[in-house]
């Protein structure tokens, strides 16, 4: 790639200044029609614009292709597409060009939210990842995550190989070089080289699924429906994808297991039971908590694609709501009023010691 940069630099050079190279070199392996051409018969700008066009003229063909299909199959197509998404699913899975989310699970467009990066990594300082999450979680109400790992990672076998990648390469395969020390024992024992390496792609989407179980707005949002509901959404799995047979494997992730009581208890952001008695207005889980006031309306408006509730449903709701906030209104002042009496109290005294 270097020589054939500097091969199209140096007849660029030589054509402005008006030199003329009869043919560039034959380079190996797949390389541009542009290339081989003769240089005095392009300038400069015209070749680099040659060179640009022979690279993305069959995406935009196959852009062309693609459009006709769409509308062949449904005129309204691309309308129904420009209205809004709904996905059910949000797949964060790896960068390899092998993978695509969509094509593996049989989905449409629209029906699954993608995040990639090098090796499935669930990393809390990627903020690019946080912010998916949180915008599929609480905004787009998504009900399952998808942590996809394949066969044959290149992230993997970096992270397998007694090698200094350069920064931020290495600092990110790292990452996997941790889930080889949590699981040691267990891949030391295999010895077959392609063995450990399938079985360290397992353990790295389990254990990556741990870390989105391990978020706050993961479990605030899990909290919350398995109390409307009495189902925690939500649900986390963990995929293997076989690049060899396009095989799916669900790896059965279960975050009641995957982690012991000991460990899961310091990750833990709420107590179920506890919720459950705390919060006697299903209709506003969180608002005995300060913290995620600010997120009341969010988790109580209606997800998309969903019919309101009557009016008269909500004339009783708003009805019973005012009860309450004129019975903690009561309360209030009975217990200013006590406070008062007090007040009176004592001041009574300290005029009696004078």
């Amino acid at each position: 790639m270097f020589l054939r940069r500097a091969l199209v630099l140096a007849a660029l050079a030589a054509s402005a200044q008006g030199f003329t190279i009869a043919r560039v070199p034959t380079l190996r392996g797949s390389r541009s029609a542009a290339v081989n051409v003769r240089m005095a018969d392009f300038d400069g700008e015209k070749l680099a614009s040659m060179i640009e066009k022979k690279n993305i003229d069959h995406l935009m063909e196959g852009n062309r292709v693609f459009r006709e299909s769409m509308l062949k199959q449904d005129k309204d197509y691309f309308s129904k597409m420009a209205k809004g998404q709904n996905p059910k699913f949000l797949w964060i899975g790896c960068s390899d060009a092998r993978i695509p989310a969509n094509e593996i699970l049989g989905l449409e467009p629209g029906e699954i939210v993608v995040h990639r990066n090098v090796a499935n990594q669930v990393v809390n300082t990627d903020m690019s990842l946080m912010a998916i999450l949180q915008f599929a979680i609480e905004y787009l109400e998504i009900e399952n995550i998808i942590v996809a790992g394949h066969f044959e990672c290149g992230g993997v076998k970096a992270s397998m190989s007694m090698n200094d990648h350069l920064a931020p390469l290495e600092n990110w395969v790292r990452q996997i070089r941790d889930v080889q020390r949590l699981h040691k024992a267990e891949l030391d024992s295999i010895s077959d080289p392609k063995a450990r390496e399938r079985r360290l792609i397992e353990l790295n989407v389990l254990e990556q699924c741990n870390n989105v179980y391990k978020e706050a707005v993961v479990q605030r949002r899990r909290t919350y429906t398995n109390l409307r509901t009495g189902f925690p959404k939500p649900r986390i799995f963990g995929f293997t994808v076989d690049p060899a047979t396009g095989e799916l494997n669900n790896l059965n992730f279960d975050p009641e297991s995957s982690m012991s009581p000991e460990v899961r208890n310091i990750y833990e952001l709420y107590d179920q039971n506890a919720a459950k008695e705390a919060y006697a207005d299903k209709d506003e889980p969180y608002k005995k908590r300060p913290s995620t006031w600010r997120l009341r309306r969010m988790y109580n408006r209606q997800p998309a694609g969903v019919e309101p509730p009557p009016e008269d449903f909500r004339l009783k709701s708003l009805f019973s709501k005012l009860e309450v906030e004129m019975m903690r209104r009561k309360e209030t002042e009975s217990t200013l009023k006590s406070a008062l009496e007090e007040l009176q109290e004592i001041k009574k005294l300290l005029i009696g010691r004078k």
